[in-house]
Parts: C-alpha cells; sequence; structure tokens
C-alpha cells in the first residue's frame, strides 16, 4: 500500500529529482520482495521437512530440495519433481522473486505529456483599419520614436508646404506603400504567414506554447463559381460579366491559367500632374471632381483548366493522348468585400500558425457596378472610369483596403499558356501555381481566400504598421515597442512537460500476483505446521538434532556416486539401546507416519484433520521429546 500511495503521489506531477523517486520506489519494491520472498521460503521448508517425513527419497533427492532455493541446477532432479511437486514449484517463485523488484518499479515512469492552462499573454497584437484614418504623412506619426507606416503612399493638390495651407487641397491615394508591398512579397515566397521575430518567446514565455482567438475587420474576397466544364455558360457575377470564357482555357483553349484582376482598376496617375501628383499650373480650380475616389473595386475574374490527379504528369499538348479528357475548364470570379475575421493563432515549437475559424463578408467594399464603354466626361482626368451608382463612390481616406487588395491583384494577375507553360503572371511565383504541370493548387478558389488571409496575418510581423494594434485594446496601435503587462490578452498556454506517469493496474497486478503466490504458500507451510504440530527450522542445531540416529552409519560415504541414489528418510529410529528417536535414517530404520484421506498431502490447503488423532500425535510427540531431554 505504501508503494501505491507513494506513486499515486508523484502521477502527473512535474518530473524532479528523477533517480531519487526512482530509487525509493525500488526500495519500496525490493522490501515488498523481502517480505513475500521470506515467507515463501519458510514456507518451502516446511513443505520439504514434511516430505521428508513421509517418503524414503533418494539422498540425491534430498540434496536437489534442500538446495533448490538456492541452486538453479537443482531444479533440474526429476525425482524432486515427481515427490514435491508443489515445494518445487515454489522454487520457480524463489527464482523469479526479483521480477517483483524490476515490475514493480517500472510502473512509474516519465512520460511527456501535455499540461495546459487558461491565462493571459501579453504582446498579443490585432488589427484596426480604421487607423489608417488617422496618420497624415504631412505629419507622421511617431510611436517610441519609430515612424508608424500606412499601407498606402498619398499625392497631393496643395501647393503649400502643407495640406491645410489651401482649404481647397486634399490627398488622393496613389499606390500601396513599399512597407507593405515588402509584406506581401514576403508572404508570396515564404508561401505562408511571416512571422515576426521572438514572437512565441514574448507572448508565450520561454518554454510555453500558446494559442489565443482575435477579431478583426479586413479585406476579404468572397469567390463564387461561375461555370465548370466544356461549352459551359459562364454566369454573371451580380451585373457583371466574366471577360473570357471557357472556350479559351483547355482543352479547347490554349490558357491553362487566366487571371483578370485589372477591370475598373483605379487609374496610376489619376491626372496629368506634376511632382508629388500636384496639378499643373494650366489646370484650373476647381479640379475634377471624380479625382483620388475610387469608382469600382475590380472583380477577380479567375478561370483554369482543372484536373483529377494534380500528381500526375497531364498531356503537354493537343498531340498528346487524352488530352481531351484530362482538363475541365473552370471559371470563377471574386469580389472585395469588407470582412469580420475570427482566426485562431498558435505558437508551438517556435513556429506560428492560423486557423481562420470565421469568415463573416459584411459588405461590399465598393457596391458599384464597372460601366466597361463609358468615360469620365472630364477629360482632365487620366483615369475616367465609370461605375455606377456614382453615389457609392470611396473617397481617399477609405483606400486602405484597396490598397491591400492592390497587391494580392497585382501578384495573380496573367496568363499561362499552352504548349510550352509560357507564363505570364507572378502567380507562378507564389504557391497558388504547383510546379509539376503549372496548374493552380486543389481548391484553388479556397486558396485564394486564404492567400489574402496570408498577407493580413502577415501585418503582426512587422508592428510599425499603424493597423497593427493591441488585442486587449484595438483603439490603440501598437508600435513596436513591447507593451508588457498592460497589454495582457486571454490565451491558452501548454507545454511538453516531462511527468511522472503511474501505471497503478500494472503494479497491482505485480503484488496481487505474487499475494497470492506468498497466501498459497503460508497455506501450505501451515498445513505442514499443524501436520507436525510444531515449526521444524534447517539451524545448524536441528540438522544436528536430526543426524544423530545410528542408522545413518549403514552409508557407505566412500562409493561416491553410488550413495546418491541411497533412500533416507525422517522418522522414529531406533537406537542401540532400542530407545527410539527422531531422526535421518536410511530405509528400513525408520518409522515414518502415513497420511490418510483427512491428513494434508502435497496440496496447499490445510485439510480438515481428525481432532483426536491430532491431540494424541502431539502427547506422542512431547512424551519423546522429554525423554530425549532427560536421557540428555
Amino acid at each position: 500500500m505504501g508503494h501505491h500511495f507513494f506513486y499515486k503521489g508523484l502521477h502527473g506531477k512535474l518530473a524532479k529529482d528523477q533517480q531519487g523517486m526512482f530509487r525509493y520506489g525500488a526500495a519500496l519494491a525490493f522490501l515488498s520482495k523481502a517480505c513475500f520472498l521470506n515467507a515463501v521460503v519458510l514456507a518451502f521448508r516446511q513443505r520439504v521437512l514434511m516430505m521428508i517425513r513421509r517418503k524414503m527419497l533418494s539422498l540425491a533427492t534430498l540434496d536437489s530440495l534442500f538446495a533448490a532455493s538456492e541452486d538453479l541446477t537443482a531444479l533440474l532432479n526429476w525425482e524432486a519433481w515427481v515427490n514435491a511437486k508443489f515445494a518445487m514449484g515454489l522454487t520457480i517463485f524463489i527464482w523469479m522473486s526479483p521480477l517483483i523488484v524490476i515490475l514493480a518499479s517500472y510502473t512509474l515512469t516519465v512520460m511527456p505529456q501535455r499540461v495546459q492552462e487558461t491565462t493571459k499573454c501579453p504582446e498579443i497584437r490585432t488589427l484596426n483599419f480604421s487607423h489608417e484614418q488617422v496618420p497624415n504623412w504631412w505629419s507622421p506619426i511617431r510611436e517610441k520614436g519609430l515612424i508608424e507606416l500606412s499601407v498606402s503612399v498619398w499625392n497631393t493638390t496643395t501647393e503649400g508646404a502643407n495640406v491645410e495651407s489651401d482649404p481647397n487641397g486634399y490627398d488622393y491615394w496613389t499606390k500601396a506603400s513599399q512597407q507593405f508591398r515588402s509584406i506581401a512579397l514576403k508572404t508570396a515566397y515564404a508561401q505562408q504567414a511571416v512571422m515576426r521575430k521572438d514572437a512565441p518567446t514574448q507572448i508565450c514565455g520561454r518554454g510555453w506554447n500558446c494559442s489565443y482567438v482575435i477579431e478583426f475587420e479586413a479585406p476579404g474576397y468572397r469567390c463564387q463559381s461561375l461555370a465548370s466544364g466544356v461549352g459551359e455558360k459562364v454566369k454573371k457575377l451580380g451585373d457583371a460579366e466574366c471577360p473570357f470564357g471557357t472556350g479559351d482555357l483547355l482543352p479547347r483553349g490554349n490558357y491553362s491559367y487566366i487571371a483578370n484582376t485589372s477591370l475598373g482598376d483605379y487609374g496610376n496617375p489619376q491626372i496629368d500632374g506634376g511632382p508629388g501628383g500636384r496639378p499643373k499650373p494650366n489646370m484650373t480650380r476647381p479640379y475634377p471632381k471624380n479625382l483620388g475616389a475610387l469608382r469600382t473595386e475590380p472583380i477577380l475574374w479567375f478561370g483554369f483548366a482543372d484536373v483529377e490527379d494534380r500528381t500526375k504528369v497531364q498531356p503537354a499538348n493537343r498531340s498528346v493522348k487524352g488530352w481531351d479528357s484530362a482538363y475541365t475548364p473552370t471559371i470563377f470570379g471574386c469580389e472585395h468585400y469588407e470582412t469580420k475575421y475570427t482566426v485562431q493563432v498558435n505558437h508551438t515549437g517556435g513556429t506560428q500558425t492560423h486557423k481562420v475559424k470565421k469568415r463573416e463578408f459584411l459588405r461590399k467594399l465598393v457596391d458599384t457596378t464597372y460601366v466597361p464603354d463609358k468615360k469620365d466626361p472630364d477629360k482632365r482626368l487620366i483615369d475616367r472610369i465609370v461605375a455606377v451608382p456614382e453615389e457609392n463612390y470611396i473617397m481617399p481616406q477609405n483606400m486602405a483596403y484597396h490598397a491591400v487588395g492592390s497587391l494580392l491583384r497585382e501578384l495573380v494577375n496573367g496568363t499561362i499558356k499552352m504548349p510550352f507553360y509560357v507564363a505570364e503572371t507572378m502567380a507562378i511565383e507564389t504557391r497558388l501555381i504547383d510546379r509539376l504541370n503549372y496548374l493552380p493548387v486543389a481548391n484553388f478558389q479556397e486558396e485564394v481566400q486564404e492567400f489574402l488571409e496570408e498577407i493580413l496575418i502577415s501585418f503582426f510581423s512587422d508592428p510599425q504598421f499603424i493597423v497593427v494594434s493591441w488585442a486587449s485594446d484595438p483603439s490603440k496601435w501598437s508600435g513596436s515597442a513591447d507593451g508588457g503587462n498592460k497589454t495582457d490578452y486571454d490565451c491558452m498556454r501548454f507545454q511538453l512537460r516531462n511527468c511522472y506517469f503511474y501505471n497503478e493496474a500494472q503494479l497491482w497486478a505485480v503484488y496481487a500476483i505474487s499475494m497470492g503466490i506468498t497466501v498459497v504458500a503460508v497455506a501450505s507451510g501451515v498445513a505442514a505446521m499443524e501436520e507436525d504440530s510444531l515449526m521444524r527450522s534447517l539451524s545448524f542445531s536441528a540438522i544436528l538434532a536430526a543426524t544423530r540416529g545410528s542408522s545413518l552409519d549403514k552409508l557407505r560415504w566412500e562409493k561416491g556416486a553410488e550413495i546418491k541414489s541411497s533412500k533416507i528418510g525422517f522418522g522414529l529410529v531406533s537406537g542401540q539401546t532400542g530407545e527410539r528417536a527422531y531422526s535421518f535414517g536410511v530405509e528400513g530404520d525408520v518409522s515414518q507416519e502415513k497420511t490418510t484421506a483427512r491428513s494434508t498431502s502435497r496440496s496447499p490447503a490445510i485439510s480438515v484433520m481428525d481432532w483426536g488423532d491430532r491431540a494424541a500425535r502431539r502427547m506422542s510427540y512431547a512424551v519423546l521429546n522429554r525423554r530425549d531431554r532427560e536421557g540428555s
């Protein structure tokens, strides 16, 4: 029980002082083994002494019986097994008793175990694109000395030192910033979201892994399948029509990939301007009313040749057998939406992964329809794109989502033409195109959405962007400096620890078997003692007393091997004076008690004995022992 409670107390705890705990456990197992073994050895001796009181056995058999617990070769004596099956069986347990220590000690091991806790972690960030309305490139915002970065680059209509100097002047969007372009390209080339250096240690703590869930609103693309199959008519996406059809794609057409992502896109430059995009002096005021307005957001039109097995090389030209059946032309379109994301971020083993748990499309980024046949009537504009309705145009302060989408469109726009895999697109530099057949990856429609989400998560690799905010308070941009405990946010930390593991069933199985054998052995020993009415020992004085009979003088000790076959037993032996005493003697000189059906035989159970017979035998032993004492 002590061994069990000791191991039970260690189970599941951090493995400290392993050598000490294992040694204590081994000591308890050794103590238990010693107790079991001592009881079984005593029982074994009583069984052996009982057998030599009952039977005449050869000297070789007696040697084996007395040495069986110490000499392994004694177990090879067949006569000993025939005449003392149970006693010899106990020797097997005696010899195998070291297994008690081994098996009982092994029930406590050290195993890696996941330990987790729900707590709060610092330095967790989220995204808040509303901060993009705050920065003014005329007067940069600094956080801990560093300028907060925007996803956009701006031009201006004012001629003064700042926009406030010209009441009619304003800034207008030009393109995505170089810093954001770096983020997008890193994501594309790494083929996964980019992680901030040391983020796992800063957030989770050294030696820990962690995960947390954040929510934010950001740009997202909602995609819809429009056609699949040779000759399939392409459905409209809202009021917009796809600029190509299934006939342009393999197997009837020449293209394995088409991405048209620029129809109705914001033009750069917007006007024929001077440095900084300022209107030239010959442009009179008021400036064009739609200068810098985001009139529509391009739809991503994708067409590609789908195949059943992307792990096999597909036909490279029409002369190859199976060309017509290998490819299925597929078309889908994606519209730009303001999207609410629920994202689980995991930091495990020093790496970062994420999973979008929920993607809720809120509203279109620009709820207009591009009209390709119309132009803005103001000819001073270079960008004369028209979309309807005009009241849904977005003015410069809301261009951050467009900036993010513009780089995605740039990366995927273009074509791959067959034969010879002629690629005129940056998509082959991303994970969206596999390298075996230069076809889009499986589940391409979903992968396009996830590719943009990887770019969004990569913002966390550079907290200097103003959209990167504290998850604990999204109204505050984080900057690159450490936030400390004031940025604590709900998280779940976990780690693999070396913990003690206790196999309770194995320990009880070992001890149950050992206890069972010991109980049976002790019962058999008690039965042997009941038959003899006392407990005999194998001490020197006991052996000396048992060999005092003159009958042993008949043995020819000089004959060596021949003497081993001599039959010897224990019982009443008559001396030279005619008095009888208990001693060893040769066959014919020894009077042994014969067992009845009710007495204890070789069975380990204690038989029901005749009380009168047993009492008489005890009196006989007492009288003989008294005579021995008086004679001495």
